[in-house]
């Protein structure tokens, strides 16, 4: 195991030295002939994470220790082409490694076309696992932006739930991957004019049911941002629109998708809307709400929420949601803000407090909670509870 640490760590710092010692050939380029420009950028973080989990008291709790690395490479050699390789490293230990079946499948999710994900170690506790979740090559040319890759192709709106993400449908409690999900895909966009523009993705999938393409066109009106799109995902035959823009000073986002197989009874319809204010005073605050035709009344675990990989089609379990955040700097380096889920149909609970704290230039701390609550014969019982406290450094 230590063996694997000091790689990780070696590899780290050599990509640092490198950064630091090209940009000082870059500066020194630049004196001699200002066209030459520079290549080749690396960036990444490495975060610390330490987690514990337990149901009603703390003598239950399990813990779980997570170090994250992601390594960004960039290569742009002129003003057309750009290739990306994006790796996230994780090493994860302590008891719900080993107690949680599974876990490897839970925390490697699915991966597309090719697996580019790889499990290093996995036993006594301990998981290892790396995986190429950016790899794509791009090339721009007056309106035309074509991208060939992996890539994260980001068609959503809003910030809670976003039915317009048909390619890289994300989990809101997956806090720890800012990035989120990619798709292997082509994608095509064509600029109409400033305002306007065309979208065309396709992402084929390990089987044909899997396939998902769709085209969107975007435009301005009324000093709003609209999308339409419409194509298939996964055998259904879905469309869409979106809009964000505000109403006096409040911002207001909607997304709307629909989906059809076929059968009547396999028709979904997916809808969330959300109102967010800043305050002069520096208070923050968002509403946003969920309709999911296909969503249940009932929360059995909280692995259905924070586990469950979720689809377009069926984005969140319940079927209807209320969602509010409010949020309040003290000073530029420290943040405070309190979330909360309320399922109108699931009647469940959902509690989020977070604090944010800037230590130094590139460095961050994080105190995170998470606690679900499901009603069950007249009152609220814990399904879970978890605390999180991270440290990042970005390089």
């Amino acid at each position: 195991m230590n063996r694997f640490f000091g790689i990780l760590i070696l590899c780290v710092c050599l990509l640092y030295y490198y950064k630091a010692d090209a940009q000082n050939d870059t500066t020194k380029q630049t004196t001699i002939d200002t066209t030459k420009a520079h290549k080749v950028t690396i960036n990444g973080y490495i975060k610390y994470l330490e987690q514990g989990s337990f149901v009603n008291n703390l003598s239950e709790l399990q813990a779980l220790g997570l170090i994250h690395n992601r390594l960004n490479f960039k290569f742009q050699p002129d003003d057309h082409f750009t290739y990306r390789l994006e790796v996230r490293n994780r090493i994860y230990y302590g008891a719900l490694v080993k107690n949680y079946p599974g876990f490897a499948h839970l925390v490697t999710g699915q991966d597309g076309i090719l697996n580019l994900s790889h499990n290093w170690v996995y036993n006594n506790g301990v998981l290892f696992t790396s995986n190429i979740d950016r790899a794509s090559a791009e090339y721009i040319n007056g309106k035309w932006d074509i991208t060939l890759g992996r890539q994260r192709i980001n068609w959503g709106i809003s910030t809670v739930w976003t039915p317009n993400d048909i390619f890289n449908t994300f989990n809101y409690f997956d806090f720890d991957y800012e990035e989120r999900p990619g798709s292997d895909a082509a994608r095509v966009q064509y600029n109409i004019n400033s305002s306007s523009s065309l979208d065309f993705a396709v992402s084929p999938g390990r089987t044909t049911r899997q396939t998902i393409g769709a085209l969107m066109y975007h435009f301005n009106k009324w000093d709003y941002d609209f999308q339409v799109f419409s194509g298939i995902y996964q055998q259904n035959f879905t469309a869409g629109a979106g809009w964000a823009g505000n109403i006096k000073d409040a911002g207001f986002k909607g997304e709307v998708s629909y989906f059809a197989s076929g059968r009547v009874d396999s028709a979904a319809v997916v809808a969330s809307l959300s109102v967010d204010y800043a305050f002069k005073d520096g208070i923050y605050v968002m509403v946003s709400g969920l309709y999911n035709s296909l969503g249940k009344d009932n929360l059995v675990n909280i692995t259905q929420l924070t586990a469950s990989t979720l689809s377009a089609k069926n984005i969140f379990p319940f079927q209807y949601t209320l969602f509010a955040e409010t949020s309040y700097s003290f000073s530029p380096i420290f943040k405070a803000s309190l979330g909360g889920m309320y399922s109108l149909s699931g009647n469940s609970i959902i509690i989020l407090p977070t604090l944010t704290y800037s230590i130094a230039n590139n460095w961050v701390l994080d105190l995170i909670a998470q606690s679900f609550f499901s009603q069950q014969n007249g009152s609220y019982h814990p399904l879970g509870n978890s605390i999180y406290l991270r440290v990042k450094w970005g390089f």
